[in-house]
């Protein structure tokens, strides 16, 4: 994993810096922003001159939390069906500024991984929208023992403009993470 982050990391270097060929280009510099973030202003540079401040999303967030946390998941997938998100698991993406939402593919499994981006405006709206999820993890999804085990064990919880929902049998590893690269982005 070291090494799709320092590629990913030179990548967003030799962007950002705008090298092309043998040498350095004339033109500024740009800022290489994720699908779901809007750089400080258009060109992405400040007043100064210096790069904008890459902004990870959600999505980057959750991959390269459940690549590095070390804990053995199972087989997930990542929900991006409006849909599946609104009607199954009921979540109201509209007052997300962004969002990523993995789960387990086998239904023997219990597992869920989710992280929402949002305003202050919102952020009551999204608290509850995780929490009320959570008891419906624990009230009526769960019900082989590790199931049990899995949803006794969720985790709610906010960082920033971040808020995150972790269903898993042991989710410390993983919480630490998610804060990690929420705090890094």
């Amino acid at each position: 994993m070291r090494n799709k982050k320092a590629a990913f990391l030179a990548a967003v270097t030799v962007f950002s810096l705008g090298i092309s060929g043998c040498g350095a280009s004339e033109t500024a510099p740009q800022t290489v922003t994720a699908a779901n973030t809007v750089p400080p202003d258009a060109s992405g540079i400040s007043e100064t001159g210096t790069l904008a401040k890459y902004v990870m999303n959600c999505r980057e967030i959750a991959h390269f939390a459940l690549d590095e946390s070390g804990e053995d998941h199972p087989p997930y997938m990542e929900v991006t069906d409006e849909t599946f998100l609104t009607d199954i698991l009921g979540y109201d993406m509209s007052i997300a500024d962004d969002s990523c939402v993995n789960v387990q593919l086998v239904s023997t499994d219990l597992f869920e991984l989710t992280i929402i981006r949002a305003d202050e405006d919102n952020a009551d709206d999204i608290e509850n929208m995780l929490e009320e999820h959570k008891e419906y993890l624990r009230k009526q999804a769960a019900y082989y023992p590790a199931q049990v085990k899995a949803a006794d064990a969720t985790r709610v919880g906010k960082s920033g403009r971040y808020h995150y929902l972790i269903c898993c049998e042991e989710p410390v590893g993983l919480e630490k993470q998610v804060l990690s690269y929420i705090l890094r982005g």
